[in-house]
């Protein structure tokens, strides 16, 4: 195999595929990146049995085949050579040479056939949506993705297809993330769980681009193809917590507050919280005032905002992380918070919107 492309290119390229590829593997070829010089153009794979990612780019191929390089290594070099044309060979004996300029490395590949490629997908149903769309669907509901495994459904996100929206939903045991988007409709409500270790890697590589992003779904696996890049994760086997069932139907006390006032006053009052005496932020809500006020080994931390509110008056606990999180991913204005009492959830939703739901579980206060 020989070929010859663009230094540039070829780094952008081998960035997103590195994506993919294991640091440490019980398989040298999983630590590689698997080329395919073919027909004016080159496949680059890296697949580490989680995610696979496929990329194609225009080459000048002098010589067919395929071969495997460590990806780290061949990524360093590409980066460290001067700008213009690269040259790579990977000859029968596996024996390689890269070069650009002046410079020049020789290197041994390993054996393609090992390499687990990715297969077409058979693919059952199917999602267009937008990439910057797709983009923020992941981004505003990656965060109450949850990371212990005894729950493996906690540890993904529900896409779920109903008529003409896409629903994403995310959820820890503590909070959780509803987020919707207008999709062309389908014809078909399904729903699959996508790991949020797959999507955390697959926001890296989407843009805020409005071309058309399509979703595969097969039966083990998911296919996001986004330009000249295939995207490929497993699936996550099991059913999905019933979200809708925990979502308030009617809230007792509504208040509504600029969400830029409610954020700088959780950042001031959580300034005395450490990481080793993690204390609630303590919310005191009357007619049109918000009092927030947190105590610690450090010592105290008052503030108070403005604010609407219908119902009783309330005092209740959360960790301020999980309600700084919400707050940031709702980019709006204002934000409409749902109480029952002092021990169910807090709903937010926007005042003017209603494409998101985020829930926080309030902490128990002490007196």
């Amino acid at each position: 195999m020989k070929f010859n492309c663009l230094r540039e290119v070829l780094l952008e390229n081998l960035s997103i595929v590195l994506k993919a590829v294991s640091p440490k593997a019980a398989v040298a070829q999983l630590e590689g990146v698997y080329l395919h010089a073919s027909s004016g153009m080159l496949t680059l794979i890296g697949n580490n049995t989680e995610i696979a990612i496929k990329a194609r780019m225009e080459a000048d191929i002098m010589e067919e085949g395929v071969g495997v390089l460590n990806a780290k290594t061949f990524f360093d070099m590409v980066r460290l050579m001067p700008e213009g044309l690269v040259t790579v060979e990977i000859m029968e004996n596996l024996n390689t040479v890269i070069k650009s300029g002046s410079t020049k490395y020789e290197i041994v590949a390993m054996e393609a056939e090992p390499f687990p490629v990715v297969e077409d997908m058979n693919c059952e149903f199917s999602v267009k949506i937008k990439e910057n769309k797709l983009k923020e669907l992941i981004k505003k509901t990656l965060f109450s993705i949850g990371t212990q495994d005894t729950k493996i459904t906690f540890t993904g996100a529900l896409f779920e297809v109903k008529d003409n929206e896409l629903t994403v939903v995310t959820l820890d045991g503590y909070r959780m993330a509803v987020r919707k988007e207008e999709i062309d409709p389908t014809g078909e409500n399904r729903s699959f769980i996508i790991p949020g270790k797959s999507l955390n890697e697959l926001l890296k590589i989407l843009t805020d681009s409005q071309e058309e992003t399509v979703i595969e779904f097969g039966h083990k696996k998911a296919l996001v193809k986004i330009e000249n890049y295939e995207f490929y994760t497993r699936l996550i086997d099991g059913e999905f917590f019933n979200y809708q069932q925990i979502i308030p139907k009617n809230a007792e006390i509504k208040v509504k507050v600029v969400t830029r006032d409610l954020v700088d006053a959780l950042e001031r009052a959580s300034l005395l919280i450490t990481a080793d005496n993690k204390a609630p932020i303590r919310m005191t809500m009357t007619a049109n005032q918000m009092k927030l006020n947190t105590v610690s080994r450090i010592g105290q931390a008052q503030d108070e905002i403005s604010i609407e509110k219908d119902g009783a008056d309330l005092e209740i606990g959360f960790n301020h992380k999980f309600v700084l999180d919400a707050l940031k991913a709702s980019e709006t204005e204002e934000i409409m918070m749902d109480f029952s009492n002092h021990l169910s959830p807090c709903i937010l939703r926007g005042t003017d919107r209603n494409d998101f739901i985020y829930m926080v579980l309030p902490v128990r206060l002490k007196d």
